[in-house]
């Protein structure tokens, strides 16, 4: 019974990995390099400030 549960676990790590390789790949097909390390700063807007804006509050 515990070799089930064994065989198991290897196969949802196998199965796991697997995922994150397709989804690695997907995603440098995706973006650039330069996206991908590039930060953004100023767009995350604070949610009681954009509900104010919204006059919402």
């Amino acid at each position: 019974m515990i070799q089930v549960f064994n065989i198991a676990a290897w196969a949802a790590a196998a199965l796991l990995a697997a995922w994150m390789l397709f989804d690695l790949i997907k995603v440098n097909r995706s973006y650039s390099e330069d996206y991908l390390l590039s930060s953004h700063e100023g767009d995350i807007i604070d949610t009681e400030d954009a509900e104010k804006a919204e006059g919402l509050l």
